[in-house]
C-alpha cells in the first residue's frame, strides 16, 4: 500500500510519498530542470533534424514532462508509472504545478512497471531516457538502478542517445552514489555525475542531490557549451549550471572502492542503508580541491562483489573470517557495517549502537563457567571433539588460565551455532521473536524490548543459543563495543 500525503504551506504544497519528500513547490524547479534540461538540449545538439522520442520512467507527478515539453523539437513522450493515484494528483491536484502536461496530446501515459515496459521496447526508439524514480528503499526498488536496467536502457536509445537519471545524495549515500556511477559505466554508458543542493531536500535532511547524464557516446565539454537552453527557465543558467559536474576530491576519489549493483550480487541495497561517507584525510593531498568531470572520460572499475551482504550466509562468513583471521582483536576493530549490517530504512546506525550496548550489558550478567557446565551436562548430544574442548575451556575458567588456542574446529562449532540468532536479533529483532510488525506503507515498526536480564538465566533451548554466542565473544575477548564508546560509527 501507498502513502501519499500533500501538506500545505503559504507559498504552495510539499508532496510526500510513503513519508519521503517527492517536491516542494518552492524548488522543484531545481531538480527538475537540472534532470531534463541539459538531457534534451543535448540530444538537439545530437540529432538536428530529428523529431525526438522521449520516455519517462516515473514522473507521474507531471513535472518531468512540464520541462520536455518546451521543447517543441519533441514529437512524443511515453510516460511509464505504475501508480495511478500519482497520476491522478498530476492531473488534478497538480496541475498548476506542471501547466497541465499530462493531457498533452504528445504523451502517452502507461499504467506499468517500468521494467516491463521497456523490456517490449524495440532498440534505438528514444533519442532521451529520462529515469524519474523515487528513491529505492527497499530491495526491490533498486532493481531499476541495476547493470541489467541500465543495459535495458541502453539498448533502447537511438545511436548516440542521451539518458538522465536521478541518483542519491553524494554527501549522505556517498557509496551509494558511486555505486551507480559504476554501474552506468559497466553498461557502456560514459556517465557524467551531477550534484545540486535543494533547499528542501537539505532542510529534510536528504543532503545535496545527485544525477548523472550518461549516452553510450562520450559526453564532451565542448558538446556541454554549444548546447542551447529554453527561456524562462527558473534556475537554470549558463554557463554556471556546469559547475553543477565539480565534487569534493574526497567524495570523488571514493568512486574507485565500491562495487557495481547487478541483479545476481546486488550492493546498492546495502550501500543505502549502510552508509559510508568519505572522511577527509589531511595526510592524503588527493583528498583536496576539486574534480570536473566533465573533462574526465574514464571507463570505471566494473568490479562484482561476490557476497550479498545483507543475506544472513554473507554476514555469518564475516563473523567467521573476522574472529578466525585477528589473533589481537583490540588491534583490528571491526567493519560493523559487516558484521552488523541494517537491513531495513527504518533502522539507524544509533539504534545498532544501542543494540550493541545490549550485548555488553548481557555479558555482563552471564555467569560463563555455570553456562558452560550446563552444556557439559548434555555433552552426550554433542561429538566427542567437542564435548573434549568444552571440558578443557571449563578446565582453564576454573583455574583462571588464559583462554587461548581454541582449536579452528571449536570456533566454527560455537560461531555457526550461535550467530544465526544473535546476529539475526540485533538486525531484526521483529522477525527473530516475533514481536511486532513492520508496514512498509509507514515506514513504522512496534514491538515490545528484550528482557536481556532474565534471557541470561534461562536454560531454554533459545537461551543456550544466546549463550554460546555470549561465551564466545566473552572467550575471545570481544570489546568492540568499548572501542566504539556506543557511537555511531559513522
Amino acid at each position: 500500500m501507498t502513502s501519499l500525503f500533500i501538506e500545505q504551506h503559504e507559498r504552495g504544497i510539499a508532496f510526500y510519498l510513503n513519508g519521503d519528500l517527492q517536491f516542494d513547490t518552492d524548488d522543484e524547479a531545481i531538480y527538475h530542470e537540472y534532470l531534463v534540461i541539459p538531457a534534451l538540449a543535448l540530444a538537439i545538439e545530437r540529432f538536428p533534424d530529428t523529431d525526438l522520442r522521449v520516455l519517462i520512467c516515473g514522473g507521474g507527478d507531471g513535472l518531468a514532462a512540464r520541462e520536455v515539453l518546451r521543447f517543441p523539437q519533441v514529437s512524443h513522450i511515453d510516460l511509464v508509472d505504475y501508480n495511478p493515484a500519482v497520476v491522478e494528483l498530476g492531473k488534478t491536484t497538480f496541475k498548476a504545478y506542471n501547466q497541465d502536461s499530462l493531457t498533452s496530446d504528445r504523451l502517452t501515459i502507461h499504467f506499468q512497471d517500468a521494467w516491463e515496459f521497456l523490456a517490449s521496447v524495440p532498440a534505438s526508439t528514444y533519442q532521451v531516457i529520462i529515469g524519474d524514480f523515487t528513491y529505492p528503499t527497499c530491495r526491490e526498488d533498486t532493481k531499476i538502478y541495476s547493470l541489467e536496467w541500465f543495459q535495458k536502457v541502453n539498448l533502447a536509445l537511438d545511436n548516440g542517445g542521451i539518458f538522465t537519471t536521478n541518483g542519491v545524495s553524494p554527501e549522505y549515500r556517498t557509496a551509494g552514489f558511486w555505486c551507480l556511477y559504476q554501474t552506468l559505466l559497466a553498461a557502456g554508458f560514459h556517465a557524467k555525475p551531477l550534484q545540486i543542493n535543494i533547499p528542501s531536500f537539505r532542510q529534510d535532511g536528504y543532503g545535496n542531490w545527485g544525477f548523472f547524464l550518461a549516452a553510450e557516446q562520450v559526453i564532451t565539454r565542448d558538446e556541454l557549451d554549444a548546447i542551447a537552453f529554453p527561456t524562462n527557465l527558473q534556475v537554470l543558467s549558463q554557463p554556471a549550471w556546469l559547475n553543477a559536474f565539480q565534487f569534493e576530491s574526497r567524495i570523488a576519489n571514493f568512486r574507485h572502492q565500491v562495487y557495481i549493483h547487478c541483479l545476481d550480487k546486488p550492493q546498492l541495497s546495502y550501500y543505502l542503508l549502510n552508509p559510508t561517507v568519505a572522511i577527509l584525510d589531511d595526510s592524503d593531498e588527493a583528498n583536496f580541491g576539486l574534480l570536473d568531470f566533465i573533462d574526465l572520460q574514464e571507463l570505471g572499475t566494473g568490479q562484482i562483489s561476490q557476497r550479498d551482504l545483507l543475506q544472513l550466509e554473507s554476514t555469518a562468513k564475516a563473523w567467521l573470517e573476522h574472529f578466525q583471521s585477528s589473533s589481537n582483536l583490540p588491534a583490528n576493530a571491526p567493519d560493523l557495517n559487516k558484521l552488523f549490517p541494517l537491513q531495513h530504512h527504518y533502522h539507524s546506525p544509533k539504534m545498532r549502537a544501542e543494540w550493541l550496548s545490549y550485548i555488553k550489558q548481557f555479558l555482563a550478567e552471564i555467569d560463563i563457567l555455570r553456562l558452560l557446565n550446563k552444556m557439559l551436562e548434555r555433552a552426550q548430544e554433542l561429538p566427542p571433539h567437542i564435548a573434549g574442548e568444552l571440558r578443557s575451556l571449563a578446565h582453564k575458567i576454573r583455574t583462571g588460565q588464559p583462554i587461548v588456542n581454541i582449536s579452528p574446529s571449536m570456533v566454527q562449532f560455537l560461531i555457526v551455532l550461535s550467530t544465526t540468532l544473535l546476529m539475526a536479533n540485533l538486525v531484526t529483532p521483529d522477525a527473530v521473536f516475533a514481536k511486532g510488525s513492520y508496514s512498509r506503507s509507514s515506514g513504522s515498526s512496534s514491538g515490545s524490548s528484550i528482557n536481556w536480564s532474565s534471557l541470561s538465566h534461562n536454560q531454554s533451548t533459545g537461551m543456550t543459543l544466546f549463550g554460546i554466542g555470549s561465551l564466545l565473544l566473552a572467550a575471545f575477548g570481544l570489546t568492540f563495543i568499548d572501542w566504539t564508546g556506543g557511537k555511531n560509527d559513522e
